[in-house]
């Protein structure tokens, strides 16, 4: 076993501000050619770590190993191919020998940044606090474009590099070791990520143009209604002239808590809300909807895209991160962040681009799509990502997969009926409708459909009222608390296999962790919990379907207050996710309760069946190019379309033999570039 790390220099930056014109990504940075090594650091089987520099003989000590660990191994992995490799004549390492930290972590619910992982594990190896200003001295250009090689400095990134390896090696003794399975995921994304996807650069390009004059114009109306009190789009003047214009009724809305604290926020889930007021004032009203439109991340995401695209072949790469979402395993992306893409795309994309070509003035393009600039960037998004020439896309999406897994996971007579809608294409929106609004199934109006819709969707991991309206806002949908809470129940009484697998799930979870070393069932799930690891405390574990376990670490039971307000014993956990304030020692913690459980363990299941079509559609030979939640990407020539449609239709319609019973349904699109 290898630990290693590597500290490297080069003109390509990889620091993430949107305002660095020099930000690009790995593989760019990589094969850039001003791009070297400053130091290597490995340990091998757990000892002392050792150094290599540039000009010195390959250390042979090194390379009789078949698996090499490191944090973030994608880094370490494409700066071995490209430098290591290709400049310095080290033997390659395959891919499959190549084992991420970062992802182990993640796999126990624990900080995906090194730092914060050593700092919640409390491993007595701490990451030093120096390399963030040695990454500035040593790592980028100097004002004459060469780099400082101060030989105090370079000491220094010398110890910095080798404690990064003490570090990562000290965590991974309290991590757990993935399965050979969960090890195949890891790869399987490594081959999606190395591959890439191809953007179509002059979209992303002139879509930064478009933004930036609306985001001007935005700004501009912004100090006109402000009277020049406010002159930018966000921030806290902004915030502050807002609040004091609002009621009291309407200043709770913006109220959150984080660690206890109450704030006052005006982030895109409040404005929504404001919004919502009727008696909002108007000037109110305006600046909010011009600080939201000029808020719209589609402008980062398309800058992100043109600069992390190889400029040889447009292809981003690296964007997906298995594991990101280390509750349920699910994924996540980065970069140019492929899993936040608004899911409506424009309906003639072809012509909106060549309309950005010809330079259309923004207000023609607003009055002909009937649409503000930036929503019609925001939809612009999808079509950005486009096939090679003489290729298209194959998109698959599975249909309602939550809606599927939640009652298969239930394993009982009434999961089952509730499985069958779905299995025999039942219309289960207007069933929920229609049991809500005591109507025939065929009387059911197009709202009361989508009323059933929101529902099917906020309902079923034990939400509430709020949760209710907060996803309605997404639909358009306006409806009152006393409302909601009537829909909850009619919800709750036409669905009671939901109400019964959350009460099974947090009593098999309490016992658990009561009982450590004891499994306790609850449909299809295993819960059991196991004393004074990780963290220390007892760790809660959620076996599923898939063998695939997922982590709560120190788990206990404390008096919380309840949203109907009373005090109750609940369950907690750390939640890696949050980090400490300033001169806290204790992490932040989250309620644990069977509709949270039941929501980690339903994404969880549907994670392991996306990983599982991954490896497939990739063992038929498949080009899989990305994947955005339950909807898989395969590039394919155009000659082979058909052949390929058929094989991906197979893969997404035939679970894995774990997942018998539970009927998936997806479709096969031909797309020459990604939309919906």
């Amino acid at each position: 076993m290898i630990s290693i790390d590597f500290e490297t220099r080069g003109a390509v930056d990889l620091i993430t501000d949107p305002k660095n014109d020099n930000l690009a990504g790995l593989h760019n940075y990589a094969s850039d050619p001003a791009t070297d090594i400053i130091c290597m650091w490995y340990s091998v089987d757990g000892g002392e770590p050792k150094g290599w520099h540039p000009g010195e003989p390959i250390p042979r000590d090194m390379l009789a190993h078949d698996r090499y660990y490191a944090w973030n191994a994608e880094f370490e992995r494409v700066i071995w191919d490209y430098i290591m490799v290709g400049e310095y004549g080290f033997p390659e390492i395959p891919l499959e020998n190549w084992r991420c930290s970062m992802y182990m972590s993640t796999c126990s619910n624990m900080p995906a940044a090194l730092g914060n992982a050593a700092r919640c594990l409390n491993v007595e190896q701490q990451k030093s606090t120096r390399g963030r200003e040695l990454i500035k001295l040593l790592c980028v250009p100097m004002a004459d474009g060469t780099f400082n090689k101060d030989p105090a400095l370079l000491a220094e990134m010398d110890e910095y590099c080798a404690q990064d390896v003490r570090t990562e090696m000290a965590c991974v003794a309290q991590l757990r070791e993935p399965t050979d399975q969960e090890w195949a995921d890891y790869h399987a994304n490594c081959r999606v990520n190395d591959r890439g996807v191809k953007i179509d650069r002059v979209i992303c390009d002139a879509a930064q143009v478009y933004a930036q004059d609306e985001i001007d114009e935005l700004v501009e109306r912004i100090e006109e209604v402000t009277e020049g009190a406010v002159v930018k789009a966000r921030g806290e003047k902004l915030k502050a002239w807002v609040i004091e214009r609002l009621t009291p009724e309407q200043e709770k809305v913006l109220v959150k808590y984080r660690n206890g604290e109450r704030k006052l926020s005006l982030d895109k889930y409040n404005r929504a809300r404001l919004l919502d007021f009727d008696d909002l004032d108007p000037d109110v009203a305006e600046v909010v909807e011009c600080s939201d439109f000029a808020q719209k991340s589609s402008v980062g995401k398309f800058k992100a895209m043109s600069r992390i695209a190889d400029p040889e072949d447009d292809r981003v790469r690296g964007a997906l991160v298995c594991n990101g979402a280390s509750e349920s395993g699910r994924y996540s992306s980065r970069g140019c962040q492929v899993h936040n893409f608004p899911r409506v795309s424009m309906k003639d994309p072809v012509q909106v681009r060549e309309d950005f070509v010809d330079q259309i003035m923004p207000e023609d393009m607003v009055d002909y799509y009937e649409k503000p600039i930036m929503t019609i960037l925001s939809h612009m998004l999808r079509p950005a990502l486009i096939p090679e020439a003489g290729s298209v896309f194959l998109v698959s999406d599975w249909s309602a997969i939550e809606g599927r897994v939640a009652p298969w996971l239930c394993d009982d007579d009434m999961g089952a009926a509730k499985l069958k809608l779905y299995a025999d294409d039942e219309p289960v929106y207007e069933i929920a409708a229609a049991a809500t609004f005591n109507v025939a199934i065929e009387d059911v109006t197009k709202d009361q459909r989508q009323i059933g819709k929101v529902q099917e969707l906020s309902f079923q991991y034990q939400g509430g009222a709020a949760a209710f309206l907060a996803m309605a806002r997404n639909y358009g949908l306006k409806s009152t608390k006393a409302e909601a809470d009537r829909y909850k129940d009619a919800w709750r009484r036409a669905n009671p296999w939901a109400v019964n697998i959350w009460n099974d799930i947090e009593r098999a979870a309490r016992l658990a962790v009561r009982k450590p070393g004891v499994i306790f069932t609850a449909g299809r799930l295993k819960y059991f919990a196991v004393d004074n690891i990780l963290v220390g405390g007892v760790t809660l574990f959620c076996q599923l379907p898939c063998g695939r376990v997922l982590t709560y670490p120190d788990v206990r039971f404390e008096m919380k207050m309840a949203p109907w307000g009373e005090e109750v014993l609940q369950m907690t956990c750390l939640r890696s996710a949050y980090l400490p304030k300033a001169g806290e020692t204790e992490w932040p913690r989250a309620g644990l309760y069977g509709g949270k459980l039941f929501n980690n363990a339903v994404q969880g299941t549907a994670a392991s069946l996306m990983r599982f079509a991954v490896q497939q559609a990739q063992d038929y030979g498949l080009s899989v190019v990305f994947h955005v939640h339950d909807e898989l990407v395969v590039e394919a020539a155009d000659a082979m379309k058909e052949d390929n449609g058929d094989l991906l239709y197979e893969v997404m319609n035939n679970p894995p033999e774990w997942a018998t019973g539970l009927p998936l349904k997806a479709d096969v699109d031909i797309m020459e570039r990604f939309g919906k």
